[in-house]
């Protein structure tokens, strides 16, 4: 995750860096720095709205996942699909 942290700061301050440096009028480069923080702004808002719709199916996953590993552990030779989709069920209160 830190990479991809990185690569992201790097591309902006590279992109606030080349509009500040580039030969045209301050009307212009403000114009365009306003642009760029309503995109970046957009794309911040569909990252949270991905991450709230995502989240309950991992963390139904990671429960699952962890159950399946304690199976595992213990050497319990009921570790199946069905087995895992009846423990995401129960899970989320379905029967």
């Amino acid at each position: 995750m830190g990479y991809i942290r990185g690569f992201v700061h790097g591309g902006v301050i590279g992109a606030v860096a080349g509009i500040c440096i580039a030969p045209q009028p301050g009307a212009k480069t403000r114009q365009q720095l306003a642009a760029f923080g309503n995109a970046a702004k957009d794309g911040y808002q569909v990252a949270e709205r991905t991450v709230r719709r995502v989240a309950p199916f991992m963390t139904a996953a990671a429960v699952v996942g962890r159950h399946q590993g304690d199976k595992v552990i213990h050497d319990d030779d009921d570790v199946s699909i069905e087995g895992s989709v009846r423990i995401h069920n129960e899970t989320n209160g379905r029967h």
